[in-house]
């Protein structure tokens, strides 16, 4: 690659532009650049500290302010904040983790229980840097991009101030907004690095030891304190983190040449969906201080040479890698990633196929992040990536609290946890142990073995034992409760057809039975031992677990039963239920669902039948109140996206309605001959998993308040 043009330093005073950190309040800065632009005012060095760190850094690698605006703007804010793996991504085992414990939480169980060092490991900001900046891949030093950079960071071990200089920029862009418990810290050797703005979240003084003779700083400012917003033990810990930090900016601010200060007082930290917004704010205050910029215009000719001097120095050219090389990898688990990314050996580089290989290796939940990037060895270009195995994992932990009510005397508390240890038996086996306790409790256990490696063929054995609590209704009044035990052990051989779907087919040795605990004696108790041949299939393509905004899921049980209650023969039954969410503009989901099961002209089955009522499943009934031996049931409604929530906290809260209609075949007398309700539902995803609640109007005068925080659909 032909050496860039060095900066040879202007005869006129230099001028260092310095951008404060502040999260989302940053995108002022992009308005700022702007103006300066528009005004033909140079900058010669740039310093920033946290999202000051990421606009000057796009800035200083050539990027205009259009390019910055629509890097932002491309940006899923919600999901990169988020941290998770996209669900689309994840392999089909995490899937079904993240089914059964639908929320953010992350566990390990490598040193006890334990945890990451973020909320969120920044893979998908890194990804976002890796991809952008990628033609400074043999960058040696920050002063050779097109305007020279510097950024700030936290080196959590000493306390000290780091200043980045050289090595990877998007590593360096990456360290300086790792806002810590948001995003976990930059590890590089023994260095651990976390958001400057505790350091130096104005960093004036760096821009003049880079020899900036002039200095414009712009600042964020948020306005006075409202004492209201201080009324909780977060608030006030947040408000004693920004009192230190600016106590680190004053002195900065007082160094400072021309001082913009951005009013962002509307806004907020975390609202990184109002760019449009924010950004403008920028160009107002650069404007207010015209007079103060305006000396250090350049005329057209001076201006001209300027930009041209600095998109020489702009890099664009990505060579074609001629191998592939893994960091901090050995042996077996270095091979296995190599392949993954053998393919684009010999190709120009595609950035959107080699990030999806990378999320195909995240889904796999083994790593917290891989980064990529070029690499030059002996002359050749090649592919490099950088994966990070978790430290807290494998073993992985899953834990999720249910909770579940439609009526004052029926709320269902639960607790469940979910262990999986890999590769006990064989490369790509996995011991998967579930615990629940509550008015559903029990455990299960299955051992997932591929018959080879890499094979889509495996078998599974497994065991378990559940207890649970069903009602039993004449009409609308409960006559009895019963405690319902499944215990069996069994095995399934199945095949996965990819990361979205999966057959098995099991037998399974099964000790069942209805016990009454309260109520009349209404003659459902039984206790049989049947064998039980099972067909299941199952499809995952929804886009995300909590509340899916598109995409289709499918769940389908064929079982034949040696034993059933009331009768000598056998019992056939078949269970299937499937989703469809499509977007609807910008903010509304459009959905449907419908689900069945019949038993095959098997008749008088009683609680050993299908069930309909509580939650999301007739809303206005009481839970398990409709039962019978054949069903149907479909569902279709709206929802609305309300508002954002704190990103740290959750994603979004949703409101809407839906209309559910069923049938029951074969059920007591008093059943209704086509139940059906009206349901209005908010929705808010939490870090915790998915909190909602509403009311819902049926027939025949049923009507049901209802919440729960668990999965939805």
């Amino acid at each position: 690659m032909a050496q860039k043009p060095k900066i040879v330093p202007p005869k006129r005073p230099t001028i260092g532009l310095v951008l404060e950190g502040g999260g989302a309040l940053g995108f002022a800065h992009i308005g700022a650049i702007e103006w300066l632009e528009a005004h033909h005012i140079p900058v010669d060095y740039v310093a920033g500290t946290s999202m000051g760190g990421l606009v000057g850094g796009l800035y200083a690698a050539g990027n205009s302010p259009e390019d910055i605006k629509a890097f932002v703007g491309r940006i899923h804010w919600p999901g990169v904040l988020s941290g998770q793996v996209p669900f689309q991504a994840l392999g089909y085992r995490r899937k079904e983790d993240k089914l059964a414990y639908p929320n953010r939480l992350d566990f390990g169980l490598r040193h006890g229980i334990s945890v990451p060092r973020g909320l969120n490991s920044g893979a998908a900001v890194g990804l976002l840097f890796d991809r952008t900046l990628m033609p400074y891949y043999d960058l040696k030093n920050f002063d050779d991009l097109p305007i020279p950079f510097r950024c700030v960071a936290t080196e959590l071990t000493t306390g000290s101030k780091h200043v980045f200089e050289n090595g990877s920029l998007a590593q360096a862009m990456r360290a300086t907004m790792s806002i810590p418990g948001m995003f976990a810290p930059v590890q590089h050797g023994d260095e651990i690095y976390s958001d400057g703005a505790a350091v130096d979240n104005l960093p004036v003084d760096v821009a003049r030891a880079m020899g900036a003779d002039i200095i414009i700083a712009v600042y964020l400012d948020t306005g006075p304190v409202n004492p209201e917003s201080l009324s909780s033990p977060l608030a006030v810990a947040g408000r004693n983190v920004s009192i230190m930090v600016a106590a680190n900016e004053q002195a900065s601010m007082n160094n400072a040449t021309v001082l913009i200060k951005a009013d962002v007082s509307r806004f907020g930290a975390t609202d990184f969906d109002k760019s449009e917004e924010i950004i403008p704010q920028g160009s107002k205050a650069a404007e207010a201080n015209a007079s103060a910029l305006e000396r250090y215009a350049l005329d057209d000719a001076d201006w001209k040479a300027y930009v041209a001097e600095k998109d020489a120095r702009r890099r664009t050219h990505l060579p074609v890698p001629q191998f592939v090389d893994v960091y901090g990898l050995k042996g077996a688990e270095r091979s296995e990633v190599a392949a993954s990314f053998k393919q684009f050996v010999g190709k120009p580089v595609d950035t959107a196929a080699i990030e999806k290989s990378i999320a195909d290796l995240e889904g796999t939940g083994t790593f917290s992040i891989i980064n990529y990037n070029l690499v030059d060895e002996n002359g050749k270009p090649g592919l490099l990536i950088r994966p990070r195995i978790k430290d807290y994992a494998p073993p992985f932990l899953n834990l999720g609290l249910t909770l579940l009510s439609n009526n004052s005397n029926d709320i269902q508390l639960g607790f469940g946890a979910r262990a999986t240890f890999l590769n006990l038996v064989g490369p790509g086996s996995e011991l998967r142990v579930d615990g629940m306790v509550g008015q559903v409790a029990g455990f299960d256990a299955e051992l997932y073995k591929p018959l080879k490696l890499q094979s889509r063929w495996f078998i599974a054995p497994h065991g378990y034992m559940t207890q649970s609590e069903t009602g039993y209704y004449s009409g609308s009044d409960q006559l009895a409760q019963f405690r319902q035990s499944k215990n069996g052990v069994g095995a399934d051989v199945a095949y996965q057809f990819n990361a979205r779907a999966e057959l098995r087919v099991g037998e399974d040795y099964q000790w069942f039975g209805e016990h009454r605990t309260i109520g009349s004696s209404v003659g459902q108790e039984f206790n049989l031992t049947p064998l039980v041949t099972s067909v299941r299939f199952q499809y995952l393509g929804q886009d995300e677990v909590m509340l899916p905004t598109k995409g289709s899921e499918l769940h389908s049980n064929f079982s034949y039963y040696t034993q059933r209650p009331n009768a000598m023969n056998g019992l056939s039954q078949f269970n299937g239920t499937v989703e469809h969410f499509i977007p609807a503009g910008k903010r509304g989901i459009v959905f449907g669902t419908a689900s069945g099961g019949t038993s095959f002209g098997a008749s008088n089955l009683g609680l050993a039948g299908f069930s309909l009522g509580g939650p999301l499943r007739l809303t206005a009934y009481s839970r398990g109140e409709l039962l019978g031996d054949d069903y149907f049931l479909g569902q279709a409604g709206y929802l609305i996206r309300l508002s954002h929530l704190n990103p740290i906290f959750g994603d979004a809260i949703y409101a809407g309605g839906f209309y559910e209609l069923g049938k029951i075949f074969g059920g007591n007398s008093g059943t209704p001959s086509v139940p059906n309700d009206g349901t209005a539902i908010v929705v808010m995803k939490t870090l915790v998993g998915p909190l909602y609640g509403g009311g819902s109007i049926g027939g025949s005068g049923h009507y049901k308040w209802y919440f729960g925080l668990g999965r939805i659909f």
